[in-house]
């Protein structure tokens, strides 16, 4: 009778306070700053392979779409394809609503496909009051919004961007880094 009373307490217990995740997405913001070196990237993806980590490359819609066309952007993406990490698309802010919100992701979800052969399945747009029917208007598409993404570790593309992810990893030592599709 102890024996089932206390499992039965634990089980409660374990489901009243669930063990912490063992999984964080990792996420690069601002994906590819101006004048980015190919060189500092490649470092970038060997420090991540060398983890064992996955990311997600949270590239601006807006900054891709001017200067997406570059050798420099282009090797990049065929890189982080060949290497399996994540493109995500941010919006700098909110379209005026859904519809317009739609046609800007149908237009960039376009674009990193027919460009890059990239398929995006997450978004940010510029701020936190998305309304249910954006989040619809994404889902239609098949785009997920990811702000609200728990357990997340947010690194902005600088120059010190080696530096900052490799003490993103050193932090999360003992969870897995993966891309943050794989928490929706």
């Amino acid at each position: 009778m102890l024996c089932a009373l206390d499992r039965f307490l634990r089980g409660c217990l374990g489901n009243r306070f669930p063990a912490p995740p063992n999984r964080v997405a990792l996420l690069i913001e601002g994906f590819p700053r101006p004048h980015h070196p190919i060189v500092e990237f490649a470092q970038l993806l060997y420090l991540l392979r060398v983890r064992g980590a996955k990311a997600t490359f949270v590239v601006d819609w807006h900054e891709i779409r001017e200067r997406g066309l570059t050798s420099r952007v282009a090797e990049m993406m065929k890189l982080l394809k060949h290497n399996e990490h994540e493109v995500a698309i941010k919006f700098k802010s909110a379209p005026c609503g859904a519809p317009q919100l739609r046609q800007s992701a149908a237009e960039a979800l376009h674009f990193l496909q027919r460009v890059y052969g990239i398929t995006v399945v997450s978004a940010k747009v510029g701020c936190r009051c998305v309304s249910l029917d954006a989040q619809k208007a994404l889902k239609a598409l098949g785009v997920a919004l990811i702000e609200a993404v728990p357990n997340q570790i947010v690194v902005h593309d600088t120059e010190r961007v080696i530096a900052d992810v490799d003490a993103a990893l050193r932090r999360c030592v003992d969870k897995e880094c993966v891309c943050v599709s794989v928490l929706l």
